[in-house]
């Protein structure tokens, strides 16, 4: 692995770092697939992991009065099936394809919300499915947060609660992802190296995004949100193209 690739891949995870402390939910989806192309999915998987890990903590520290513990026990209990399901899945199958399907999913739900804002509902069971899915996907390539946010946006409408009920979400999922990978032996020599050179500047990043994250109006939020569903899914669609 060469000197440039890495550090575009301590940036790839800053950038994803600063867009979930930010937005709640999307920085891994975006880092994850450029991470893959950097260093490969054996260390990219588990230091985006553990960044988004800290992120997590890190708004909750600074956020907790604003977490909605009905609904982060229920995302966090249903999602956690979803993820020992991935995982399964990431070291049985091929991948490739159920991928391509999903960034289509997600291009057409953050489009939607975008241009068309009030004029569908999305079904109750829908919802309840999504949440399934974004645990799936979370298990698979730490990649749940477009799914997650099809359901928590209609039932977590405040920016700030949702905000910090995700992160928190996001913070008990990827401990119990990290778990998994250090009794899998994915925690090697080099992914502690990653870890710890990462570690201080993700805490700063997500402060920072956290700043910025109270001066935006609710209207903005949201639509920082659906663009970040569309993008998220159009760099999903590419990198399993090419």
């Amino acid at each position: 692995m060469n000197e440039l690739n890495s550090v575009l891949f301590i940036l790839v995870v800053l950038f994803g770092v600063f867009v979930q402390s930010g937005a709640g939910f999307g920085g891994p989806l975006i880092s994850m697939p450029i991470g893959i192309l950097l260093v490969g999915v054996g260390l990219a998987k588990p230091v985006i992991t553990v960044a988004a890990l800290l992120t997590g903590l890190t708004v909750v520290a600074t956020e907790y009065r604003y977490i909605n513990l009905r609904e982060l026990l229920k995302m966090t209990a249903v999602m956690l099936f979803g993820v020992v399901f991935g995982l399964w899945v990431f070291n049985s199958l091929e991948l490739t394809f159920l991928l391509i399907i999903y960034a289509v999913i997600i291009i057409l739900i953050g489009a939607r919300r975008l241009f068309l804002p009030g004029k569908l509902k999305v079904p109750r069971f829908v919802q309840e499915s999504a949440l399934v899915g974004a645990g799936i996907m979370q298990g698979l390539f730490v990649s749940g947060g477009s799914f997650l946010a099809v359901y928590a946006v209609d039932r977590i409408p405040e920016k700030r609660e949702f905000r910090a009920t995700v992160n928190a979400v996001w913070a008990i999922l990827n401990l119990f992802l990290v778990g998994t990978y250090v009794f899998s032996g994915m925690m090697t020599p080099q992914v502690l190296t990653y870890c710890g050179i990462c570690a201080v500047p993700v805490l700063a990043t997500a402060i920072l995004a956290g700043i910025l994250a109270k001066k935006l109006s609710q209207n903005v939020f949201l639509k920082i949100v659906y663009l970040i569903l569309i993008t998220s899914g159009v760099v999903l669609l590419i990198s399993n193209l090419t």
